[in-house]
């Protein structure tokens, strides 16, 4: 429950503050967590290796770990501020993409699965789609207990966009809204769920989701990748990319597919390594 509170007493005391000194502090309480909870950057510093190699300078790593870190809380700061921005606000700090891409899948009018990964800003840049319009439910994790769950939940929703957690009953749910035409959106850069296949990632085998890729070939829907990146001005850039061609038939076809989503995901991650938001250890062994 301690997360729970901590986000309830975040609220209260740090949503308020003005955004480049909320910054700020979630800067300093980054380096703080580096310099006091070394377990915090053990998973950040295998990620770190397997993108910027293995053998990286130790002072480069610990810069690259060090920012995901800072990254990582400037986001937690994002998501407490979100309720508490108005969309005309976000839209002015969105540069955006490639977003013909995304409209052009649409029209197809079976659905589309957005993919990405924990890169960038993941939630401000969710409110392009309240932003713009377009009918889109994003997959998450189940966080627990079920109070932090909620809490984080309506602040993801503040503004209309559409958040389901990945629990008994969310595929089915996102299978039907792409059979209605919607777009659904999902992190493919962790294997949540224990169900994913080995694929080579930056270089080395580790075992990605599936979940994307399989209900693209059920549903005949589209798949497009879309990431964000925050940029140093406090701004931040959306890029669509144009529609993967699915493999829907034949042996490997999921094993294809996946690995089309994970060439794509590298090329971003390795633009931008110390915005990639993922603390445990992609290639961990379970």
């Amino acid at each position: 429950m301690w997360k729970y509170y901590a986000f309830k007493i975040a609220g209260f005391s740090l949503s308020y503050l003005p955004r480049n000194l909320g910054y700020f502090v979630a800067s300093l309480v980054a380096d703080f967590a580096y310099t006091f909870f070394p377990t915090a950057r053990v998973g950040v510093a295998d990620n770190m290796r397997h993108v910027l190699g293995f053998n990286v300078d130790d002072i480069v790593l610990r810069r690259a770990v060090r920012e995901v870190l800072k990254n990582t809380a400037k986001n937690y700061f994002d998501l407490i501020k979100l309720p508490h921005m108005e969309l005309d606000e976000i839209e002015r700090h969105l540069t955006v993409h490639g977003w013909q891409h995304l409209k052009d899948a649409l029209e197809r009018k079976w659905g589309v699965v957005l993919v990405t990964a924990h890169l960038g800003s993941f939630d401000i840049a969710a409110q392009i789609f309240a932003i713009r319009s377009v009918k889109t439910t994003v997959l998450v994790e189940a966080l627990k207990p079920p109070p932090l769950l909620n809490h984080v939940t309506a602040l993801r929703e503040s503004h209309g966009v559409a958040f389901m957690p990945g629990r008994p009953g969310a595929l089915e749910s996102m299978m039907q809204l792409l059979r209605s035409g919607e777009a659904i959106l999902m992190a493919c850069d962790r294997n949540i769920k224990g169900k994913g296949i080995t694929s080579v990632f930056f270089g080395e085998e580790a075992t990605l989701p599936t979940v994307a890729v399989r209900m693209a070939m059920r549903t005949g829907a589209a798949i497009v990748p879309i990431f964000n990146r925050r940029e140093d001005n406090g701004k931040y850039v959306i890029y669509v990319e144009p529609a993967i061609d699915v493999f829907t038939t034949g042996n490997g076809a999921v094993v294809k597919n996946v690995e089309q989503i994970a060439q794509v995901m590298e090329r971003y991650i390795r633009h931008c390594p110390e915005q990639w938001v993922t603390l445990k250890s992609i290639w961990a062994k379970s």
